[in-house]
């Protein structure tokens, strides 16, 4: 589709002699996986849509050459956007994009087409001084290393469950019962083995154990190198101190964190986890609901794997997993304890000092409290 304007957006209109030129231009990308849609508004609020280009790494550095150095851009959160973003941090314009939760806009919402989308991005960030974009925060290369290998361990770790489960479904359709406690063992290979099955179902039982098989080798090779980079984070080896966090945990959760500069407070960390409870208010109606599931998933799944594996222990995590039990479902008692996790990993990387079982008495404001009189020790909330 050719330019809708034939003329050179990045100056706008002759400049008078006593007249500077505009001082910044908002660029809006709306990112496919193929191609992107662009749009222009200049200080002035022309607004100006132009041919689609290439999503490829020719193609952002050819938009980038004839922008000015004062344009900035702001593009939507997407699989395709995170390539985007690493090519224009390779060409030096990090600090000049905008990574947008669209979701966030209220006016993306009401009508979609590529080059609408990519115009209200540029209106949107040409008042984002007035009105802030929801904007993702971009890691750098490090910590993208660190979180994409971590997300690759947790993810053969689901898939590995998901092999397990489906053995044992079909153990369930056969009415078999095994007389050992673990099927992929040695011993349980030989019960199976000696089982008379249906030649689907061995058929099935097999590729399942192959497949559990060749899932351990590659989760091995994960983590060994997640338990390898202690060097390069210090961070971890604090994390590690909380009950429930152990080598692999540990760097998922800090991937998944990066900066703790991002939140103002463990709350906002909570809120980032989608562990925080919903809730909606409208006069003098007030109804809480099951948890936000907002943020980042991968995040929830480390700390609700760290709950499960605290509260096996004796600490207070586990007291207080006994306690929220008398009269909790234990779903909620593993949330509320996710979330006092949560606090805790917030208290420690905050005050970069180990866990202190012997603080836990302290809540949350007492902790935020705290780590604004700037002590070295902090109490770990709920």
């Amino acid at each position: 589709m050719p330019p809708r304007a034939q003329v050179n957006w990045a100056c706008g209109k002759k400049a008078n002699s006593s007249e500077e030129a505009t001082s910044m231009i908002s660029v809006g990308v709306d990112v496919h996986k193929r191609q992107c849609a662009v749009a222009i508004q200049r200080e002035d609020g022309e607004l100006a849509s132009f041919a689609p280009f290439p999503n490829t790494r020719e193609g952002w550095l050819g938009l980038l050459e004839v922008l000015p150095p004062e344009a900035e851009i702001a593009l939507e959160v997407s699989t395709s956007g995170y390539f985007a973003m690493s090519v224009l941090e390779e060409a030096g314009w990090l600090e000049r994009a905008h990574w947008v939760h669209t979701a966030g806009i209220d006016s993306l919402r009401k009508q979609k087409t590529d080059r609408l989308d990519a115009r209200r991005l540029a209106r949107k960030l040409s008042v984002a001084d007035r009105d802030p974009l929801p904007e993702a925060w971009f890691p750098p290369p490090q910590i993208r290393e660190l979180r994409l290998r971590a997300r690759a361990r947790c993810w053969l770790a689901v898939v590995r469950t998901q092999v397990k489960n489906r053995l044992q479904s079909l153990l369930q359709m056969h009415g078999r019962r095994p007389t050992v406690s673990d099927v992929f063992g040695e011993a349980g290979r030989a019960w199976l083995a000696a089982q008379a099955w249906p030649a689907a179902t061995r058929e099935s039982l097999d590729q399942l154990l192959r497949l559990h098989d060749f899932l351990a080798f590659e989760l091995e090779k994960a983590e060994g190198f997640l338990r390898s980079v202690d060097g390069q984070f210090p961070e971890l080896a604090r994390l590690r101190t909380i009950p429930g966090i152990g080598e692999i945990l540990a760097p998922v959760i800090w991937s998944e964190i990066g900066r703790l500069e991002r939140f103002r407070s463990a709350r906002a960390l909570v809120n980032y986890t989608g562990l925080a409870p919903s809730l909606y208010e409208s006069g003098e109606v007030t109804i809480r609901g099951g948890i936000t599931h907002q943020g980042s998933a991968w995040l929830r799944w480390a700390l609700v794997a760290a709950a499960n594996s605290a509260i096996q222990g004796l600490n207070p995590f586990a007291r207080r997993y006994r306690r929220l039990r008398r009269t909790k479902p234990a779903n909620v008692a593993k949330t509320a304890v996710a979330r006092s996790l949560a606090h805790c990993v917030y208290g420690v990387l905050k005050s970069q000092t180990n866990y202190q079982a012997a603080r836990w008495g302290h809540r949350p404001r007492a902790v935020a409290r705290s780590l604004g009189a700037g002590q070295p020790e902090v109490a770990i909330g709920h």
